[in-house]
This record gives C-alpha cells, structure tokens and sequence, in this order.
C-alpha cells in the first residue's frame, strides 16, 4: 500500500475516533444526574384507568370514577394519606370519566364528566358531595351552564370554580367559569377574558390564587395562562414565551409551597414525561425537575404534606394502576 492511501485511512480512522468520543459527551450530557425526585410510592389498590377525578381533604386525598382499557367506566372510590390506599363508599351517582373534584369546607365534590345514567351516555352536568365523616355521598344542585367533560376546578376560601371543558360529540370548548356556594347551594356564572376557549386545561392554587392554563381548543394546544385572586383574572406569560413550550392538555397538576408543577400528560407531538415548575414571583417556567419515569395522560395528581403524586392515567393502550411520589429538591 503506497503512503497516499496509508494517509486516507489514517484520516478516516481519526474521523470515527472523533465522531464517536463527541457523541458519547452528547449522549453523556442528555443524561440526567441530578438528584433524584420521583420514587415508586404505594401503588394504587383500585382498577387501572384513566379520566378518574379527585378532591384532596386534609391531607388525604380521594379519586373517584374514570374508565378502564375496555371501557368500561367506574364509580368505586378510594382515599390515600401517602400511605395505603383505603377503599370508600360507592360514587352513587351515574358512572363517568374525565369528571373533575374540589374540596370546599370539609366536604368533597364530583360533577360534570363523560358517562351514562342506565338510559343516556353522554356528557353530564350533575354534582355530588361526598362527607368524609359518615363516608356518605348525596347529590347537590346541577352545573347550570352546559354538560361538559375534561373541565377544571379549584378553591379559593370557601367556594369553589368550575368550568372550561370540551364535548367530543361537537367538537364544541368552552370559556365560562362558575361559583359554587355550599353554603347556599348555589351557583353563579363569573366573568372571565380567556383568549381561548379549552378543554384539558390545567389548575393549581398558591397562597389563595388560581392559575389556570394549557388545555387545547381547535386541534391545538393552547398558550394563554392567567391568575385569579377571587376577583380579577390577571394575564400572565404564554406558556411558550422566552423559548420555553410549557403547553400541556391531560396533564396532572399540583403546588408545593409557592410553586406550581405540571407533570406529562400530552404536547402537540404526544405523551410526554416532563415536568414543567412554575414560579409565581417571575411568572417564569422551568423544567428542570426530573422527568416521570412513566410518562401518562388523563391521571390523577395532588400534593400531600409537601409532596406531589401522579397515579393511574394512560399512554396509548397502556392503564395504569402505579403510584409515583415527587420530592422537589431541584
């Protein structure tokens, strides 16, 4: 071999040597190694499913309903303290999925949601109230604006918001928002200034304000994001502001301390498994938070004494029935 080709291969070679010690840093560099904040917690006693709703009452919390791989749609009902998962009387109204909870005055409540009652299926708009004490639910006054599904829910002192929400069968969203008296029983429509209207939105509450955002309207995710204080909606930064995309619809939400966290659910690419933190004093998102293992959709999620779970949910034709626990230490 003459030196021009011992020259050629010597310069191939010192190309692949190259190449490859620079895609081990790229593959070493992608590699998470940070402190871990997501553990397997105990896992979920009930059926696997999704679209199940929960309330939270001090410090336990509650999921209700949702419906498994062949659907069929449930109304058993189960508490956990971040411990062991308790089996609780039946949801005794008609069974449903993508249904939403809130927790007013010590008292838990379900309503809305996709189901049927032995003669109609279809999207509902009743609620029901359910006392920890005597484990015993009862039905309370109907939603009065339009049955809907995949809406949101949050509470602020002692009344609870109720709205947003899609119908699959016209394609149809929605942007109104309710008041929910217990003490009255009574509901009052708020006004709102939404620039979309959404289903599978996202909520969470921090120091007695709401904040309200994702959720998708005409096939794509949407970007607006706002505070309510009780009073006035307050526009915040979009969601896909300052190169960051934090948009999400069938996502699990929760706030631990004075932090707001959105964990998988689906971007306009699919099921992700990352967890995007948000910041109140900058209104500013982040995801450096460990991604869940197990990335999912329409799953329950709730914070206990200063920890966040996710449980159940789906990714493509897989339901869950695990349970995962986050520490924030990132």
């Amino acid at each position: 071999m003459n030196k021009r080709n011992w020259l050629v291969l010597l310069l191939i070679g010192a190309f692949a040597i190259t190449t490859f010690n620079s895609c081990k840093k790229e593959d070493a560099e992608e590699t998470d190694s940070g402190p871990t904040e997501w553990e397997k917690s105990i896992v979920f006693t009930g059926k696997p499913r999704n679209g199940a709703a929960t309330f939270t009452i001090n410090d336990v919390a509650y999921l209700v309903g949702g419906q498994m791989k062949n659907n069929e749609i449930l109304s058993d009902s189960y508490s956990f303290d971040g411990n062991a998962w308790s089996k609780k009387a039946d949801f005794t109204g008609p069974k449903r999925h993508s249904a939403v909870g809130f927790e007013v005055a010590g008292k838990g409540y379900i309503g809305l949601g996709y189901g049927t009652d032995g003669e109609t299926t279809g999207a509902l708009k009743d609620f029901y109230q359910f006392d920890p004490a005597s484990n015993t639910w009862k039905k309370v006054a109907d939603f009065p604006g339009e049955a809907r599904h995949s809406a949101i829910a949050f509470t602020l002192g002692n009344a609870a918001y109720v709205g947003l929400g899609r119908i699959d069968a016209t394609d149809e969203t929605f942007s109104d928002i309710y008041k929910y008296d217990p003490a009255s029983n009574t509901w009052s429509e708020i006004q709102t200034s939404f620039s979309n209207k959404k289903g599978d939105a996202f909520a969470f509450v921090i120091n007695n304000v709401a904040y309200v955002g994702g959720g998708y309207s005409n096939g794509v995710p949407t970007e607006d994001f706002y505070s309510f204080d009780g009073k006035t909606w307050t526009k915040k930064k979009a969601l896909n502001a300052d190169n960051k995309d934090a948009r999400r619809f069938r996502a699990g939400a929760f706030a631990i301390g004075s932090n707001g966290y959105v964990v998988s659910g689906r971007s306009q690419t699919g099921v992700v498994s990352t967890v995007w933190k948000y910041n109140p004093s900058d209104d500013s998102w982040t995801d450096g938070s460990q991604q869940l293992p197990s990335p999912r959709e329409k799953a329950v999620a709730f914070a206990l004494k200063g920890k966040g779970y996710i449980t159940t949910g789906s990714s493509g034709t897989t339901f869950f029935d695990d349970t995962y626990v986050f520490t924030p230490v990132r």
